[in-house]
């Protein structure tokens, strides 16, 4: 298996997760559910290890598609400061989740406005790995890119002769 394999494998990994995730946390905040809260807590971490690596496998699938097909520079750049961003946000998130734990861990309650960091914070995320996903998919799907319309056929206003 090689690194675009990969990186097609895992990739899609933080987008569904995070969605998931977010309905997840939303009924665990309606209902006031414990353990849901700490097995979505749970998840986010498991899901941050899979955006590592689908983060680190993106730059040896590049190299491997650059020997086979022309790709646009600015796009694949532009996919991977998104990406970097995602990643680095999910690791703030990260330490937050973690320190919900920890103190689960030690009997104290999580608060009501750290919960809501971490619902918010998920739905951000999410938001934002779909862009950086769109982004990706640009790279070998020019077609669902925005175009620009072409120039419509302008017809002769002039009407038609009638000949005898």
């Amino acid at each position: 298996m090689n690194a675009a394999q990969v990186h097609l494998m895992t990739v899609h990994v933080p987008i569904i997760g995070c969605w998931g995730l977010s309905i997840l946390f939303v009924l665990a905040w309606i209902f006031r559910d414990e353990r849901l809260f700490k097995i979505c807590c749970w998840l986010l971490l498991t899901i941050l290890l899979i955006a590592t690596v689908a983060y680190f496998s993106g730059p040896l699938a590049y190299e491997l598609l650059e020997q086979q097909v022309q790709l646009n520079t600015e796009t694949v750049e532009f996919h991977a400061v998104l990406a970097r961003s995602c990643l680095l946000a999910m690791v703030v998130l990260a330490m937050v989740v973690g320190n919900a734990l920890v103190q689960g861990f030690q009997g104290e309650k999580i608060p009501r406005w750290q919960r809501a960091i971490i619902l918010t914070g998920t739905i951000a995320i999410a938001v934002f790995w779909s862009a950086a996903a769109h982004w990706g998919g640009l790279i070998r799907h020019p077609e669902i890119g925005f175009s620009k319309p072409e120039p419509a056929a302008i017809p002769d206003p002039t009407p038609p002769m009638n000949q005898p």
